[in-house]
């Protein structure tokens, strides 16, 4: 992992706890964000890892990723995740002509998870088409940022967060028939921008570049498929986040505007009392839970 990748929101993190009864039961072992270009050698043999009894959640942001799972082959595009077992006849690898594969993946250990996997595989397979607006995909972002920022210190919280992951797992395999809309490959991979990148200052034209369409044609198709303006789509997942943020931690306003991509607070302010009818101060004096499903946004 390059400096520059770091920097760019890039990182690999290793848990290694002593107490052996979480890591029995369930537990994280490593957890990452990556990008492979083309050319890198990136390819895991499911039979010829030290790893052994470890639970591998992979999913797609950008590119091509290629897997095969006993014999028969998957392409993983933008929005579609693998779940393996290890040691188990798979192989999942960077292909020859694959443009480059950007993830991000969680790597459990622990009977518990063992048997999520396990039921999770019997109820869908090994590949899973998942919306980056997601609960689930959401999560594992979260989860991502907290490791990142060194919020996650020690066993009993990595284990609450494993068993989390687990938990919505479970639930979003348990709903397929109840998931979104499908989405075209790069409306998918616009989400996965903005599920990402919330935090920074991105513009229009920053989130329209990732899908890969004009600007005129990729706000028509996000528009056709979202039923709203993409601002409007960064909007809503800020002031979720800030919602969460709000109602989790004791941070001011100002940091929590910061951590969500609004360099002015007071703007924030004006943005988090249209879209929850109340200013954020008063939100959280309140400690009112909100999802914000839609927001209408001039």
């Amino acid at each position: 992992m390059s400096a520059h990748q770091r920097e760019e929101g890039y990182g690999v993190y290793g848990f290694h706890f002593y107490d052996a009864l979480f890591n029995e039961m369930a537990n994280i072992l490593l957890l990452g964000r990556d990008k492979k270009i083309p050319g890198t050698v990136y390819d895991w043999y499911g039979m010829q890892r030290e790893d052994v009894g470890t639970y591998v959640f992979q999913y797609t942001l950008s590119g091509t990723g290629q897997i095969q799972i006993e014999g028969t082959s998957y392409a993983l595009k933008p929005g579609e995740a693998f779940i393996v077992e290890i040691p188990s006849d798979h192989r999942y690898y960077l292909p020859k002509e694959s443009d480059g594969w950007e993830f991000i993946f969680i790597t459990l250990v622990g009977s518990k998870a063992a048997e999520c996997w396990r039921f999770a595989k019997a109820q869908s397979g090994s590949v899973l088409k998942i919306s980056p607006d997601s609960k689930l995909i959401q999560l594992l972002f979260r989860i991502y940022q907290d490791t990142a920022e060194q919020k996650i210190t020690d066993v009993y919280h990595a284990s609450s967060q494993a068993y989390e992951f687990m938990m919505e797992l479970y639930r979003f395999v348990r709903n397929l028939e109840k998931s979104p809309i499908d989405l075209s490959i790069p409306i998918a991979k616009t989400l996965s921008y903005i599920q990402a990148n919330y935090a920074e200052p991105i513009a229009l034209n920053d989130i329209a570049t990732a899908s890969g369409y004009s600007r005129y044609y990729f706000l028509k198709q996000f528009q056709k498929e979202l039923h709203m303006t993409p601002i409007q789509y960064l909007t809503k997942i800020r002031v979720q986040k800030a919602a969460d943020l709000l109602l989790a931690t004791t941070h001011s306003v100002n940091e929590i505007a910061l951590q969500v991509g609004y360099s002015n607070a007071n703007y924030f302010n004006k943005v988090f009392r249209k879209a929850v009818g109340m200013s954020a101060g008063k939100f959280r004096r309140n400690k009112i839970p909100s999802k914000i499903d839609r927001l209408i946004i001039d």
